[in-house]
């Protein structure tokens, strides 16, 4: 009987904490995901010395000074449909992944890859090895069915060889200004986040 009324996994656990991941977390959380932020030690501390650093909506942040088993089942594990291991280390991205998977039967797992020239791809972790995929994919197979958000469907596109920042803007000179007024060059804001709540709509903020 419990096997027949067992709720379904819906929780996304998100491991890594650059500005990417804290992007897809928080655009997985707008649309109605459940979302688990795995931060590794590094970017806790780097938390705990930015007090100005807020939890996106939405989110559910657990820090591990250690990734591994223990870190995961913190993370939701047993509720869990998708882990996406994104560190700056490929072994220990594929090591998640395949405890995920082997331990915890998430029944998909996908693993950022430095390639050459720094240019970053993804795989998902399967039963015969990994199979590739674009960032494209990795945002639509993670979303699923649902449709993707217009913060989403920004995100998505942006290419693994440009590189994602977050800036905190402080400075008085930037009141009154719309993000399109900014002096930015050849850069794109992709979202805006205020008092740790996403702002809707971009370029007239």
């Amino acid at each position: 009987m419990s096997r027949m009324f067992r709720q379904p996994r819906q929780r996304v656990i998100v491991v890594g904490c650059d500005a990417r991941t804290k992007l897809l977390a928080t655009g997985l959380a707008a649309v109605g995901k459940e979302v688990s932020l795995l931060k590794p030690a590094a970017s806790a501390s780097a938390q705990t010395a930015s007090p100005q650093t807020k939890t996106p909506h939405g989110v559910r942040v657990v820090h591990s000074s250690r990734l591994g088993v223990v870190a995961l089942e913190r993370a939701g594990t047993k509720a869990a449909s998708c882990l996406i291991a994104a560190t700056g280390d490929d072994e220990v991205n594929l090591r998640l992944c395949r405890e995920a998977r082997d331990r915890f039967g998430i029944p998909l797992a996908i693993a950022r890859l430095k390639l050459l020239e720094g240019v970053t791809n993804w795989a998902r972790v399967n039963e015969g090895g990994m199979a590739r995929m674009t960032w494209r994919e990795t945002v639509r197979v993670i979303v699923g069915e649902a449709a993707l958000s217009q913060s989403l469907s920004n995100l998505a596109n942006v290419s693994d060889d440009e590189q994602i920042v977050d800036l905190e803007m402080q400075s008085p000179v930037f009141l009154g200004l719309k993000a399109a007024d900014l002096p930015l060059g050849d850069c794109e804001v992709l979202a805006i986040t205020r008092t740790g709540v996403p702002l809707a709509d971009v370029g007239s903020t």
